[in-house]
């Protein structure tokens, strides 16, 4: 009777499409995920990650963090007032989002264990588990970028949806979320958004869709949510992102400041302050220095672009120089000097709330903490947290499937990615993980694209069914 039941149990799994058994054996990548949260309850928590949570305990929500992102966080905390509770929510979603890449990749030609066994690989990366349970914005942002990822490799698979209004509908979503969760993700967006806009301008049905998704979502958040719940829109400023670059031309190059402009910055922090706190690997200790006036800056932003265009015409030499160095390590293995590698930080920051780590499993804690211990290792972290390995390795990939005429219809997905390296390559304030945590799991998800893509093998029709002599055996 035992073994008729595994008999039919087997027959019903092999009844299902290749693509619909690739999404489910996926799905356990929940489970690595999961004992980091259970190790680690209720997560990683940083100093902005606290100051959020004061403003969803005051239901106060400023811009300065992404206005979005503190009000899905206040959203998702009704179910139970705790910062676990959003990072179950984010380790849910990235196991879906995950799922939904491995579905693209049966799609594209991999057996369901591949697709789902390079899925899960990905999940079980001590780099990924530890990101994923930490409270910073750079978490649900980096899902939306998977998922419009995701989205982009389901168009590889299928050339013949591009016509069709839902898969646009789904990245348009998708990309607006990516403008939403991050003050710079717009730049991504717009980006990825012309050569979509470009690649769609003879399918009208899915380009309304496309564009009426993203268009519509921003402007319903911006225009009926922000005033709806009362968000200080003044509190962030864009044009700060470019205190590095001027600090980088005053420390370097100041004889080419005019008295006007130097006494204008002086007013924002002391010439000494500059020098001394000016670093360009991080610019975060200039910019959050007591002595620094960001304030004055926000007062009068059109004074401080002009300061800014100012610098860029003149110094550009040093300002490309300010920004390789902000932005090598997404390229560069090994640190530079001793510039500081940010991750996630270890203590939960005092707070009002009473916010500590409480293990849920004093055993997950114990067997996490060892691999904790062995990727902080300073020898080791240019393998395990640093992301230019999975940079490389995707452009490695990609001109292997380019020589080897394996790339069709893979524009488009690199395109994303490169259009967000970019992003943080010009906006990057320090070396810091999360930064990069879009474009860490993109590059591995597109290198499993290029590596177990099987071209003309047929493909995988809406519902997940083989068609053209895809075997639907995994």
């Amino acid at each position: 009777m035992t073994t008729d039941r595994f008999r039919s149990v087997r027959s019903g799994w092999q009844g299902w499409a290749a693509a619909d058994r690739g999404f489910a054996l996926a799905l356990l990548g929940f489970l690595p995920l999961a004992v980091w949260w259970l190790g680690w309850f209720p997560g990683w928590l940083s100093t902005d990650s606290t100051d959020q949570w004061d403003q969803l305990m005051r239901f106060d929500i400023s811009n300065q963090h992404p206005a979005f992102h503190t009000w899905l966080m206040w959203l998702v905390s009704r179910v139970w007032v705790n910062p676990g509770m959003v990072t179950l929510v984010q380790i849910v979603a990235m196991t879906l989002v995950l799922a939904v890449v491995a579905r693209r990749l049966v799609e594209l030609g991999a057996k369901p264990w591949a697709g789902s066994l390079w899925v899960f690989a990905i999940a079980a990366l001590p780099a990924v588990g530890i990101s994923t349970i930490a409270l910073f914005k750079d978490v649900p942002f980096t899902i939306a970028m998977v998922w419009a990822l995701a989205e982009l490799l389901g168009y590889v698979a299928r050339p013949e949806r591009w016509p069709r209004v839902m898969p646009a509908v789904r990245l348009g979503t998708a990309l607006a979320l990516v403008w939403l969760l991050r003050h710079n993700g717009f730049i991504t967006v717009v980006i990825i958004g012309l050569g979509l806009v470009w690649r769609l301008r003879r399918e009208r049905g899915a380009l309304v869709g496309f564009i009426g998704a993203l268009v519509l979502s921003v402007a319903a958040v911006n225009l009926v949510l922000y005033p709806l719940i009362g968000v200080e829109r003044a509190s962030i400023q864009p044009a700060t992102v470019f205190i590095s670059d001027v600090a980088a031309s005053l420390v370097h190059e100041s004889e080419n400041f005019t008295d006007a402009e130097m006494e204008y910055v002086a007013s924002i922090a002391p010439i000494e302050v500059w020098d001394r706190l000016y670093d360009c690997a991080d610019s975060t200790p200039l910019v959050f220095s007591p002595e620094f006036d960001k304030g004055i800056i926000v007062r009068d932003p059109a004074k401080f672009r002009e300061l800014v265009v100012a610098t860029y015409l003149r110094d550009t030499d040093t300002v490309l120089g300010h920004r390789w160095c902000a932005a090598s390590y997404l390229v560069e293995p090994w640190q530079h000097g001793d510039a500081y590698f940010h991750r996630p930080p270890f203590e939960i920051p005092l707070n009002d709330y009473g916010i500590v780590r409480r293990p849920v499993s004093d055993r997950a804690f114990s067997f996490t903490f060892a691999i904790y211990k062995w990727v902080e290792a300073p020898g080791r972290m240019w393998f395990t947290w640093r992301p230019a390995l999975a940079v490389w390795a995707v452009v490695v990939a990609l001109a292997l499937a380019v020589r080897r005429k394996r790339a069709t219809g893979m524009a488009l997905p690199a395109l994303l990615l490169a259009a967000h390296i970019t992003n943080v390559a010009v906006t990057t304030p320090a070396h810091d993980f999360r930064f990069a945590f879009p474009i860490y799991l993109m590059s591995l998800v597109l290198v499993g694209a290029t590596v177990l893509r099987v071209p003309n093998s047929g493909s995988v029709d809406e519902t997940g069914a083989e068609v053209d002599g895809l075997s639907s055996r995994g």
